[in-house]
């Protein structure tokens, strides 16, 4: 199998390459110059909202993919969609599904309990009333191309199932459990065949998944995502959601192989060597939009090494998007408002 090159989402087709290279450059000014504020922090998990997810449509012979995470192996396999003749079994891939699983986590953790517009904690129920809504709180454009992408990953995604295996050996036994953990319950997708932008859906997931991004997911800087999904890969994404999680806890320095990495973020990527420098590279622009990270790649060793670092999202930031509350009127208009006076600052110092 060849090295793969994901398909890369035009942010903007009227957009030179310079104005993509300006808008790249006063994002990472913006990281640099200030914290995220409560609407910018999201919730990853390492493996839910991100390498559990193929970089791209497996082959069709391919009936499952898989990660580890210590003694917990986590299983995904794909879903039916479609009507009729149309039916078709595929996985959700790529950048979308890991935004969505993002998203979802933010909508639960904000909710704190309480009912929203996007989240009935009782019943474990998410609302999209539309695709062009989830566009516009995902970052992501407008077109009808992006939003017929999420709303075709959004279906795969709520057709797939993950299982969870744990195993253990004792006294002569193997012993494995296993979950199944379909992502829905129950879901009710509507589609407006006139413009999928005002496509929706309704669904209500199940106990485990819901618990999982409620209680194991970590912040993360939406504008670091932003920045990092923009290239071919999602590898520095996924990169930057491990490390960024692990990081919390890390106390000592933690060596990692490269049989690990390689089997954690190398789907797709036949040759190992190809797979190192991918991750260097990768790595890399993490640091770009990471700058407290400090991770070690010696030249001839068999691993890397996690020196204890701050998470890409101080505790203090944290802190306040738990007080805060989502959806809140006055937090929209301030956010509003700090974009506006940074705009007016940087025209103000370019004149």
């Amino acid at each position: 199998m060849s090295d793969i090159r994901v398909e890369q989402d035009v942010l903007d087709l009227g957009s030179t390459g310079m104005e993509l290279d300006v808008r790249r450059i006063n994002l990472l000014d913006d990281i640099e110059a200030r914290e995220p504020n409560s609407m910018e922090i999201w919730y990853g998990h390492s493996i839910l909202t991100a390498t559990l997810f193929p970089p791209a449509q497996p082959s069709d012979d391919v009936d499952f993919v898989s990660k580890s995470n210590g003694r917990l192996e986590y299983m995904l396999e794909a879903g039916v969609t479609g009507d009729g003749d149309d039916r078709k079994r595929r996985f959700p891939f790529g950048k979308y599904p890991r935004l969505l699983m993002a998203w979802m986590a933010k909508q639960i953790r904000a909710a704190k309990g309480h009912k929203t517009r996007n989240v009935d904690p009782e019943t474990k129920t998410i609302t999209i009333p539309s695709i062009y809504q989830l566009c516009e709180e995902m970052g992501l454009p407008h077109g009808g191309r992006t939003a017929k992408s999420v709303q075709e990953q959004l279906e795969l995604l709520l057709a797939c199932r993950i299982s969870i295996r744990a195993s253990g050996t004792g006294k002569g036994l193997n012993v494995r459990d296993t979950a199944y953990l379909p992502i829905v319950q129950a879901v009710r997708i509507i589609n407006d065949e006139k413009n999928v932008g005002y496509s929706g859906a309704t669904f209500r997931l199940t106990d485990e998944v819901y618990e999982r991004l409620s209680r194991e997911s970590a912040p993360f800087d939406t504008r670091v995502s932003t920045y990092l999904l923009k290239g071919r890969s999602v590898m520095p994404y996924d990169i930057y959601i491990w490390l960024t999680g692990s990081m919390k806890n890390l106390r000592r320095d933690l060596p990692v192989s490269w049989d690990w990495l390689y089997e954690r973020f190398g789907d797709q990527i036949a040759v190992k060597k190809s797979f190192r420098r991918m991750f260097r590279q990768s790595l890399e622009k993490v640091k770009k939009v990471y700058p407290g990270l400090n991770v070690e790649c010696p030249t001839y060793e068999d691993y890397i090494i996690l020196h204890p670092s701050p998470t890409s999202v101080p505790t203090r930031a944290v802190r306040e998007v738990e007080v805060g509350a989502n959806g809140d009127v006055f937090e929209v208009a301030l956010h509003s408002l700090q974009s506006v006076q940074r705009k007016g600052v940087r025209k103000a110092t370019s004149d």
